[in-house]
């Protein structure tokens, strides 16, 4: 188990995915990720290995930031003077954002990286996703800094270097739960659709545009939103950001409600599962039976013997028992902050119902 002291920045790494600031960065990562097709010829372990690196690269070079944002605090500059700036940050990566979305959505493709090597495809695509991870920590130091720096940067001085380090990586392993779990899920889907409904790709290049583009306008909204704040205009609230800020609440106080410690476990262990399942068919036999048995006894272990069942199999059940319930709430009250995502799921899941039903009718009548 996860010693205590280790189960609060595990928890704030979680959080910190999620905060205020950067709520709008992680759809758009995701829009970036599923508009790009780099993946989609290769082998299904090619598609998980690369989910997993670039979650690795978005994940340290975010943390990475947060770790010099707490050096530069303490040596250099005051933290409301970084806090004052961040918003003009927020307001140009927006800038950014919006004409590479449109790029896409009219089929063109590039690198969001500012840097561009002259080495091949794959180093252009490292450099964006760190880029990418940079601008994802920018974007949420007003939020997530303050805790930041108190329960993870501060843990150096108050347990040393071997304890501050521990602190650091489990906030690290809390972040990268999310962004990996999303990440790879997408990966895997959309390398589903490359081999058997190649109809559906271009929806989801145009959905991953389309994020990129409402992403871009979100941090514009954001950042202007915060300038106006910081120069004392008196703006008291923003019906956009309001309503974003609504939907972050309610994911914040569900995480606070399961338990971030708990929604972490339970997001690495569907992180293994998938990433076993990706790499199986390029596994010798033994190697592949071996992997199988750690994986199906985590199962055991964690969600049998440790939670039950409780931690995914019975959630994930609840929920499937529940959706009718969710449809019909749509018409009763269809201001409810996740109905937006309720449809959304609900139209995927149909079309991808609908369009393999399809492809299996057309191969039966050849």
């Amino acid at each position: 188990m996860i010693d205590v002291g280790l189960a609060l920045p595990f928890s704030l790494g979680i959080a910190t995915a999620i905060n205020p600031c950067g709520f709008a960065m992680l759809p758009t990562w995701l829009g970036y990720f599923i508009g790009r097709n780099t993946a989609d010829q290769e082998a299904r372990p090619e598609q998980v290995v690369r989910g997993l690196w670039v979650s690795l690269l978005l994940t340290v070079s975010f943390v990475a930031v947060f770790g010099l944002l707490g050096l530069a605090v303490s040596h250099l500059v005051s933290e409301e003077a970084i806090a004052r700036r961040t918003p003009w940050i927020t307001v140009v990566l927006g800038l950014v954002l919006i004409p590479y979305g449109l790029a896409l959505l009219t089929g063109r493709r590039g690198s969001l990286s500012l840097l561009r090597p002259a080495r091949g495809p794959r180093s252009a695509e490292a450099w964006s996703v760190l880029g990418f991870g940079v601008s994802y920590a920018l974007v949420s130091v007003g939020c997530a800094a303050p805790l930041f720096l108190l329960q993870v940067a501060g843990s150096f001085s108050r347990e040393g270097i071997v304890g501050g380090t521990t602190v650091y990586l489990a906030f690290a392993a809390g972040m990268a739960a999310v962004v990996t779990s999303l990440t790879l899920s997408l990966a895997v889907a959309r390398g589903g659709l490359a081999r058997n409904l190649r109809r559906l790709l271009p929806f989801t290049d145009r959905i991953g545009a389309l994020a990129l583009m409402l992403g871009g306008a979100y941090l514009i909204v954001y950042g202007v939103y915060e300038i106006r704040i910081l120069n004392g205009s008196g703006t008291a609230s923003n019906p956009i950001v309001d309503a974003v800020g609504d939907l972050q609440s309610h994911l914040t106080a569900w995480t606070a409600a399961v338990g971030g410690l708990r929604v972490g476990l339970a997001l690495w262990m569907v992180i293994m599962t998938l990433a076993a399942w990706g790499l199986d068919p390029a596994l010798d036999r033994r190697v592949r039976t071996s992997l199988r048995g750690v994986v199906a006894g985590a199962w055991v272990l964690v969600e049998g013997l440790g939670h039950r069942g409780d931690l995914v199999v019975v959630p994930t059940l609840r929920v499937i028992a529940g959706w009718p319930g969710r449809i019909s709430g749509w018409f009763g009250d269809p201001t409810r902050w996740a109905v937006p995502l309720e449809v959304f799921l609900t139209a995927t899941v149909l079309l991808v119902v609908v369009l393999s039903t399809s492809a299996t009718l057309g191969k039966w009548r050849r």
